[in-house]
Parts: structure tokens; sequence; C-alpha cells
């Protein structure tokens, strides 16, 4: 099967900083660039930052809801090198980590990060790789409590 990516364009107030929090901090590589947008890789899927004025940019959310965005890690090594990286780096959590669902199929492992643009994004890994997509009989889907 094609190997398909997924693209997403994310609001940024400042591009140099941008290019920095993602490629130093979180490993990104750095693809193109002009006056107004960054493409990044992020975990092999195109990631582009769009420069907003400060009249455009939205105001910063107060959680993870509704908007947030990351990678879903198939086993625990990666996940953890990340959250490693990630405090070495001294980035900004929004969530420390944390277990999800424990003791039920949806357990997973997960931490938010926020960007200098106060974008949200989640890094998780599940201990059973159907929870990702499947086990559509569990009927939930976030925490009510951040609601």
């Amino acid at each position: 099967m094609e190997q398909v990516r997924f693209h997403l364009s994310i609001p940024c107030r400042d591009l140099d900083q941008t290019q920095r929090w993602y490629v130093a901090g979180l490993g990104c590589i750095a693809g193109r660039r002009s006056e107004q947008a960054l493409i990044l890789d992020l975990g092999g899927h195109q990631l582009v930052a769009q420069q907003v004025s400060a009249g455009r940019a939205e105001a910063p959310q107060p959680g993870i809801y509704p908007r947030h965005f990351g990678l879903v890690f198939a086993t625990a090594q990666p996940w953890q090198a990340l959250l490693e990286r990630a405090r070495l780096q001294g980035l900004r959590f929004g969530l420390e980590p944390r277990c999800r669902f424990a003791a039920g199929p949806l357990e997973h492992h997960t931490f938010f990060l926020i960007d200098p643009s106060d974008n949200w994004l989640e890094f998780k890994h599940y201990l059973d790789p159907e929870a990702a997509l499947g086990l559509r009989e569990c009927a939930q889907v976030g925490d009510a409590e951040f609601r």
C-alpha cells in the first residue's frame, strides 16, 4: 500500500521561534520555508506553520480541548525518549505524563506540550495497539475532567 502522510497547517506567531522549538526541541526536520510559512516533518507527516499577525492570532485555549494534535507511538520506548528530550529541552508541558484509562482496554500513557504559539500537542502510546483506531465497543473518548 502507498504510504500516506497526514498534512496539518497550524498558526504560529514567530517562524524563527517555532522552527527552534520544533527542530531543536522536538527533533523535527525542517523543510521548505518562506517568509509566511515553514514545513516541518513531524513523525513522517507534513506540519506547516503559518505565520499569523498579532491581530489574527487566536486567543490561547485554556486546556487540551477542543483542539490538539500529536503522535501515537507504537511502543513505549520512542514515547519515553521524546518525553526525556522534552524535559531536557525545557519544553512547556500542558499536562505532565500520566496514564489514562488505567487497567482497561484503552489504557495509554500520554503527555501534552504547548508550543510557542500556544498550540497543544499530545504524544501517547497505547498498551493495546488496537485501541488507537479500533475497540469501537468502548465508549470512552477523552477525559471528562478536562472538558
